[in-house]
């Protein structure tokens, strides 16, 4: 790959610009990147990077915390290049450079000559403009997904007005209930196949070898899914390993918010409900 001409390609043809990405940059300033040591160069030579791509409610989470438990390097829950996450850990471990701050993340998560991270589209493509991913091995990407995007997006919906991404999270204390918006979970689904889409572009781009992992297959049987990916990611001593699920925190949120309002949404816009053409159907309801 030439990396000199990630730079000069139309913003939108290499869409690397995030929130994360500005303050990332903005705190940094100067001191963004430096030069790596031979040793450091040395360090990275020997390691494989994967990325586990994620939409918001895809069950990123999950499957992180399952890759965790059964030893893929890989922390669990955390999105490492999130600017607030990166910005508070610098500030409290004096990381002088972005640079610094990557290499203690792959470092010190790494085992087993193998290191992974939860990772968005948009921030996916600004880590490899700065060439850092061209020192590892191998590169390879998980595509974290649910086959029920429709769902995710009813589910994307109800974080945003609770706050709560993740059931170890607390929800904002002055939710009611949440109210019906056509127009807020379509852009919630449009921002979940825009990733998607994303997803797509950049591998085909870098010629990547990709594997998808839905969540709906997680939770059905999650030590087939890990088998999957240890064969994908070269870790054959991880395929027999276990899952423990009643070990894992990290619990399924559904409620009767995400029926109400998907029965809404199915009612506004699916062409059949139950076999029953509904469509066309004269409706009243939110914006």
């Amino acid at each position: 790959m030439q990396l000199d001409i990630l730079p000069t390609l139309e913003p939108g043809l290499y869409p690397s610009q995030s929130e994360h990405q500005k303050e990332i940059e903005a705190y940094f300033g100067p001191s963004l990147f430096r030069e790596l040591s031979p040793s450091e160069t040395a360090s990275l030579r020997d390691l494989d990077i994967f990325f586990v791509l994620f939409t918001n409610r895809c069950g990123s989470t999950l499957l992180t915390e399952i890759m965790h438990q059964v030893c893929f390097g890989i922390p669990p829950r955390v999105e490492v290049f999130n600017s607030d996450l990166l910005i508070a850990s610098s500030k409290q471990y004096d990381v002088q450079s972005f640079t610094q701050y990557f290499l203690q993340a792959v470092l010190g998560w790494q085992e087993n000559q193998q290191v992974g991270f939860k990772i968005g589209a948009q921030q996916l493509f600004w880590l490899t403009k700065t060439g850092l991913l061209s020192h590892f091995r191998n590169v390879r990407i998980i595509n974290s997904k649910r086959r029920d995007t429709v769902s995710q997006a009813v589910s994307f919906y109800i974080a945003k007005q609770t706050g709560q991404w993740h059931s170890l999270m607390r929800k904002n204390s002055d939710i009611g209930k949440i109210r019906y918006s056509r127009n807020e979970i379509l852009r919630c689904l449009h921002a979940i196949h825009d990733g998607q889409r994303l997803f797509t572009y950049y591998a085909d781009m870098h010629s990547l070898p990709s594997l998808d992992v839905d969540y709906e297959d997680v939770l059905e049987n999650p030590d087939r899914e890990v088998n999957r990916i240890a064969v994908f990611l070269d870790a054959p001593e991880l395929a027999k390993v276990p899952v423990d699920l009643a070990a894992i925190d990290i619990k399924q949120q559904r409620n009767e918010d995400n029926v109400r309002l998907l029965a809404l949404f199915k009612q506004d816009f699916f062409w059949q409900i139950d076999g029953e053409k509904k469509w066309g159907q004269k409706k009243t309801g939110s914006e």
